[in-house]
């Protein structure tokens, strides 16, 4: 539960976050920049990782071999976690830690691909 609450937890700072961003940048306070944008996407894919680690190394691993037949619950949340984890989203944290550590450090992150 720990981990679940923690990633429930980011997603709604994060959401809070992002919220902020674009009632800043609607006025012309300060723009939407690919700065926020590339750590606040990374927030949101770590949350995600967070999750899913948790269905496969906890809970589908401790639910038994029975849970994995066609049409049981746990399965079809582990096959939604694993598309989850095969969409394009998450082969972006990669880069995204790159990125958002060069924004941290003063340098230009336009270089570092999102997608291979």
């Amino acid at each position: 539960m720990g981990a679940i609450r923690t990633a429930e937890a980011a997603l709604q700072h994060n959401a809070e976050d992002w919220m902020e961003v674009c009632r800043r940048n609607v006025p012309g306070e300060a723009p939407f920049s690919t700065a926020e944008d590339n750590r606040l996407a990374l927030v949101f894919l770590t949350a995600g990782r967070m999750a899913r680690d948790v269905l496969q190394g906890i809970l589908f691993r401790t639910a038994g071999s029975r849970s994995a037949r066609d049409g049981e619950r746990m399965q079809l949340y582990f096959r939604d976690a694993a598309t989850y984890w095969t969409h394009g989203g998450p082969t972006m944290a990669e880069p995204l830690h790159r990125r958002v550590g060069c924004h941290r450090l003063g340098l230009l992150s336009d270089g570092i691909p999102l997608l291979p």
